[in-house]
């Protein structure tokens, strides 16, 4: 009943990394949300038009 849970059963092989240490395994989960990819977008996108913007500016 006191048997520690792991939610490493419902990751996918690929999508986790598992790294041993003498104290224990480390695992770590990789994700990317919508909410990632919409702030890289935007940010991409800023940075892109004030490159621009000071090409055209000469």
């Amino acid at each position: 009943m006191n048997e520690p849970t792991s939610n490493i059963n419902y990751v996918e092989m690929r999508e986790h990394t598992l790294i041993e240490t003498k104290e224990g395994n480390i695992v770590v989960i990789h994700e990317i949300t919508l909410g990632d990819v919409i702030i890289s977008v935007l940010l991409a996108a800023m940075m892109i038009f004030m490159v621009l913007e000071r090409f055209m500016r000469r």
